[in-house]
C-alpha cells in the first residue's frame, strides 16, 4: 500500500471535499481517502498494483476539479523534499477574489449602497432613468464578472448532478438580478442593489477567509521552511565543498560553521558547541554538543564550529518525521469532522427544497414575483456551509501547528477529542519521569557467599549485562569501566536468557548465573541473606533501585542504581493534579523504591513490580473502573499501554515503537509536555466545538428569520461571509492561549 498528498484547487466548501473524496473511493485499488477542505489536499492510500497516481487524478479532474502540479506551487510553498504547505497551499493565490478585486468592487459598490438610502435623479437614458441602467451595468458586472468563480463553480457541479455552496450563491444572486433586470423594463420593483451588495460581501468574505487560513497555515508553513538550505561536505581529499543538504547520503562528513542550520541528522567527530534545538523540544535553552553526540538537521549551530557524520536518508531526518507526523494530523478525520463531512452532504439540497418552499408560500401570500425571490435569495445566501466546512480543520490545523512549535506532535485528531475528559495520566518512571540514565550508587557483596568478593560480583555483573540493552546493563558497564580494576572484562556467557521485566542469566565458568529483580531471584530460588535485607530496605528508600546478582542458588551481592528524577517532574504532576487529572506511576521497580518516587514527585497511586506484559493490563483494568487514561511512555515495551489507553503519549526520546504507537508524542522528552499536550488537545477540541455550535446556531436562527422576512439578502450576506472569518479567527486564538 502507498500513501500519498495530492494539492487540490477549486474547493470552495465541505461539500467539494466530500464529493472528492466519493470520486477517490470509487477508484479501484484506494483503500481510504481523505480530502480536507481547510488545507486543500487529498491523501489518499492505495494499491501500486491495481491505481496509479494518474487514476486519482483523473477521478479528481472529472469530479470537476485541479490538480496542483508541485513545479505551479510558487515559491516558499514549495518545501524541502517535496512538501507542499497545507494551510497556506495556493489559497492566497487563486481564491475567488485578490485585494486589487476588491478594492475595485468596492468602489463598484458604492453607488449602489447608495441607492438603498436615496435614488438621485441623473437624467434619461434610452428612456429609462439614468441611474437605474447605471445600477443595471454594475449588477451585471459585479455578479457576471467578479462572482463568475462562483457561477464556473456551479456549472462545474451542474454537469455532475451536485448542488454545493457556489450552487447556493450563484442561483440567489442570479435570480435577483435577472428578476431585477425584467422588473426595469416591464415597471416593476428592481433588486440589483441586492444582487451586486450580495456579491461584493460574499466576495470579501472569501478574501478574508483566504488570509486566515494562511494564518492559520503559518506555524505549519515556518516548520516546513526550517530546512537547511547549504551544506559544506568534506570531499575524500579534506576539501570544503557546498552542497545542497538533499544529496547528502549517511558516511558524508560536513562543516558546521557558527550561526548555520545543521544540514541533517549525523553524529558529532570533531569540535563541539552549543545547539539550539528549540525546533525540534521547543525549550529554548541551548545544548551542548561533543564528539559521539548525536545532532539534528535543522537545528541551530551556536558559536563553535564541528564536523559530523551523516547518518541518515534524504527525508528520514527527525525534522522529516516531525513535517510527516504533522499531514498525518491534518489528512486524517477525527470522529465529529466525519460527521460534519455526513451533515454537509445533505445540507445543500435540503437548504435549495427550504428555498423553493420559501419562493412558493411568498409568492401565494403576496403574488409579487419580486419579494418573494428576495426572500428565497436570502435563504440560500444565509445558509452557505463554508463555516460548517471549516470549523473542525482549522481548529486542528492551527492546534497542530501551535504543538509543533513546541515540540508536541500531534499525530491524529481523534487524539483530539480523547483528551477531553482525561481524568488520570499513567507515567511509566524510568525515561519519562526520571532521566532514564541511572548510575550505579552502591555495591555491596555478600560476604557469606563462596567467592563472595566484590571482583568475583562484578565480574559476573559486568559479563551478563554486556550482551544486554537494558538502561541499567549501561550503568553497571559504565561503574566496572570507571571503578573496577582494569583486568575486570566482559567475559562470554553461555545460553545467554533475557526474561523482559525481571533480569537475564547463563552459564558463566560452568555456573549458572543471573541478574535481575528480586522476584527474579525468588524464581530461581535464591535466598536473600537476613543481614542484607536491612541494608536493601535502605537503599530503596533512598529511591534506589537494587539489581540482584546470583551464581546458582546463592547470591553474590547486590548493586543499587539512582536515577535522577528530572528537573521538571514534579511542576508536571503538579500542574495535572490542580486541573483535577488523577496522577499514577507505573514502574517495575520495587514497591519500596516506587514509593520513594512517588512521594518525591506528590504522586499517590503507584503500580509497583510491574512486568512489560502487564502495562496494558494496568491501564485496562483503570479503564474498566470508569477512568479516562492517558499513558505517557518512551520504552519499547510502553507500545501496548499507549495502544491500550484513551490518549497514548509518547516521549520522543524514546524508542521508534513507542513513538509509532502513541497519539501524541512530545520531543525532548521533558515531562511538563504532557500536562502541556493534554490543555494543547482541550484547547484545540474546544475550539472545534465553538466553531461547530456558531456554525449550526447561525444556520439554525438565521434560515428560518430569512424565509419569513426578517433577514434580507443583503444582511445574510454580510453574515454569511463574517460566519467564515469568525470561525477561522476563533481558531487562531488556540495559538495564543499556549502561550
Amino acid at each position: 500500500m502507498k500513501r500519498i498528498s495530492i494539492p487540490i484547487r477549486g474547493m470552495h466548501c465541505a461539500s467539494c471535499a466530500l464529493t472528492i473524496q466519493k470520486s477517490l473511493e470509487a477508484v479501484h485499488g484506494v483503500s481510504a481517502a481523505s480530502v480536507n477542505f481547510a488545507t486543500e489536499r487529498a491523501n489518499i492510500e492505495f494499491d501500486e498494483s491495481l491505481a496509479a497516481r494518474e487514476h486519482l487524478e483523473n477521478a479528481i479532474r472529472e469530479s470537476g476539479y485541479d490538480v496542483v502540479e508541485m513545479e505551479t506551487v510558487p515559491e516558499p510553498e514549495r518545501i524541502h523534499a517535496g512538501h507542499a504547505t497545507s494551510g497556506s497551499g495556493h489559497t492566497g493565490h487563486d481564491g475567488y477574489i485578490g485585494r486589487n478585486g476588491i478594492i475595485a468592487a468596492l468602489i463598484l459598490m458604492i453607488p449602489l449602497l447608495t441607492s438603498m438610502f436615496i435614488r438621485p435623479d441623473i437624467g434619461i437614458l434610452f428612456g429609462y432613468p439614468a441611474f437605474d441602467i447605471v445600477s443595471l451595468a454594475i449588477a451585471w458586472t459585479l455578479v457576471a464578472w467578479f462572482g463568475r468563480k462562483f457561477h464556473i463553480g456551479t456549472l462545474r457541479e451542474l454537469k455532475h448532478a451536485r448542488a454545493t455552496m457556489d450552487t447556493l450563491v450563484s442561483v440567489g444572486t442570479g435570480a435577483a438580478l435577472l428578476w431585477s433586470t425584467y422588473a426595469m423594463f416591464a415597471g416593476g420593483e428592481v433588486y440589483f442593489e441586492v444582487a451586486g451588495i450580495i456579491i461584493f460581501f460574499l466576495l470579501l468574505g472569501k478574501y478574508l477567509e483566504a488570509r486566515q487560513r494562511m494564518k492559520a497555515g503559518a506555524a505549519i508553513q515556518a516548520l516546513l521552511g526550517l530546512h537547511a538550505k547549504l551544506a559544506h561536505r568534506v570531499t575524500s581529499t579534506g576539501e570544503i565543498e557546498d552542497v545542497d543538504p538533499s544529496i547528502l547520503r549517511p558516511g558524508d562528513s560536513c562543516l558546521v560553521k557558527p550561526g548555520e542550520r545543521i544540514p541533517t541528522d549525523g553524529i558529532v567527530v570533531d569540535g563541539h558547541s552549543s545547539i539550539d534545538e528549540s525546533m525540534l523540544t521547543g525549550e529554548p535553552i541551548p545544548v551542548e554538543r561533543e564528539k559521539g553526540d548525536q545532532v539534528y538537521g535543522a537545528t541551530v549551530n551556536g558559536t563553535g564550529t564541528f564536523t559530523m557524520n551523516v547518518t541518515v536518508e534524504p527525508g528520514k531526518s527527525a525534522l522529516d518525521a516531525i513535517v510527516a507526523t504533522v499531514e498525518h494530523a491534518l489528512s486524517t478525520k477525527s470522529p465529529v469532522e466525519r460527521l460534519v463531512d455526513t451533515i454537509s452532504s445533505v445540507f445543500v439540497p435540503v437548504v435549495i427544497l427550504l428555498a423553493a418552499a420559501t419562493l412558493i408560500v411568498w409568492l401565494f401570500l403576496t403574488q409579487n414575483p419580486g419579494e418573494a425571490i428576495r426572500h428565497a435569495v436570502a435563504v440560500l445566501i444565509v445558509a452557505c456551509p463554508c463555516a460548517l466546512g471549516l470549523a473542525t480543520p482549522a481548529a486542528i490545523m492551527v492546534g497542530t501547528g501551535a504543538g509543533a512549535k513546541r515540540g508536541i506532535l500531534v499525530k491524529d485528531g481523534s487524539a483530539l477529542e480523547a483528551a477531553r475528559d482525561i481524568n488520570m495520566v499513567i507515567f511509566d518512571k524510568t525515561g519519562t519521569l526520571t532521566e532514564g540514565k541511572p548510575s550505579i550508587s552502591d555495591v555491596i557483596e555478600n560476604r557469606e557467599a563462596p567467592g563472595g568478593k566484590r571482583l568475583d560480583l562484578l565480574r559476573v555483573a559486568v559479563s551478563l549485562e554486556s550482551t544486554s540493552e537494558h538502561p541499567l546493563a549501561s550503568a553497571v558497564l559504565r561503574y566496572v569501566k570507571e571503578h573496577a580494576p582494569a583486568e575486570i572484562v566482559p567475559e562470554r556467557i553461555k545460553d545467554f536468557q533475557a526474561i523482559a521485566g525481571k533480569g537475564v542469566q547463563g552459564m558463566f565458568d560452568g555456573n549458572r548465573v543471573a541478574l535481575g529483580t528480586e522476584a527474579y531471584m525468588h524464581d530461581l530460588n535464591v535466598m536473600i541473606p537476613k543481614d542484607l535485607e536491612t541494608s536493601i530496605a535502605d537503599l530503596r528508600r533512598h529511591a534506589k533501585t537494587v539489581i540482584f546478582v546470583s551464581r546458582e542458588k546463592t547470591l553474590l551481592g547486590v548493586l543499587a542504581a539512582v536515577d535522577s528524577i528530572k528537573d521538571d517532574a514534579i511542576a508536571a504532576v503538579k500542574k495535572l493534579q490542580e486541573n483535577g487529572i488523577d496522577v499514577a506511576l507505573l514502574t517495575g521497580d520495587h514497591l519500596a523504591t516506587a514509593n520513594a518516587v512517588a512521594e518525591t514527585l506528590g504522586i499517590r497511586t503507584v503500580f509497583s513490580d510491574v512486568s512489560p506484559t502487564n502495562k496494558a493490563e494496568i491501564v485496562k483494568s483503570m479503564q474498566q473502573d470508569g477512568k479516562r487514561v492517558a499513558f505517557v511512555g518512551d520504552g519499547l515495551n510502553d507500545a501496548p499501554a499507549l495502544a491500550q489507553s484513551n490518549l497514548g503519549i509518547a516521549v520522543g526520546t524514546g524508542t521508534d515503537v513507542a513513538i509509532a504507537t502513541g497519539q501524541i508524542v512530545i520531543m525532548g522528552g521533558s515531562p511538563m509536555k504532557a500536562p502541556d499536550a493534554i490543555q494543547l488537545a482541550r484547547t484545540t477540541f474546544r475550539a472545534v466545538k465553538q466553531n461547530l455550535f456558531w456554525a449550526f446556531i447561525y444556520n439554525i436562527v438565521l434560515i428560518p428569520l430569512a424565509a419569513v422576512g426578517i433577514v434580507n439578502p443583503i444582511l445574510a450576506s454580510f453574515a454569511m461571509a463574517m460566519s467564515s472569518v469568525s470561525v477561522l479567527t476563533n481558531s487562531l486564538r488556540i495559538s495564543r492561549k499556549m502561550r
